[in-house]
């Protein structure tokens, strides 16, 4: 995959030659950029799914624990609050845990990690 300096380097070449207008050659650089900046999202957020996963895996099975005992685990100052709900997301998708509702406001949100057999099809 290209880097958006070897993008923006070949897009620059299409407008010095005349093939694309200024117009366009803004658009393309804005879109490069944008596309480097969603792949390091991507790539931080694997890393968070990764220390999360590492986290969740020293939890016993069923206990209760919430998103701020994780986001502590992992590091606060490592990822932020969104980074660590979006792996606790990831992670209910996968089945490695399940999110519990004691009510309806948010600060009655906890997480269990799923034991083996409890998954569901």
């Amino acid at each position: 995959m290209r880097t958006h300096q070897e993008r923006f380097s070949a897009i620059r070449r299409l407008f010095t030659v005349g093939l694309i207008s200024h117009k366009e050659f803004q658009r393309l650089g804005k879109k490069s950029f944008k596309m480097e900046e969603k792949l390091r999202k991507d790539i931080r957020q694997g890393e968070a799914n990764d220390e999360v996963e590492k986290h969740l895996e020293s939890l016993e099975p069923g206990n209760l624990f919430k998103h701020r005992d994780v986001w502590e685990a992992v590091g606060v100052e490592s990822f932020t609050r969104a980074e660590v709900l979006a792996a606790l997301q990831h992670h209910r998708e996968n089945f490695l845990v399940t999110q519990v509702r004691k009510g309806d406001n948010n600060f009655q949100v906890f997480w269990a990690r799923v034991l083996n057999d409890e998954v569901e099809v």
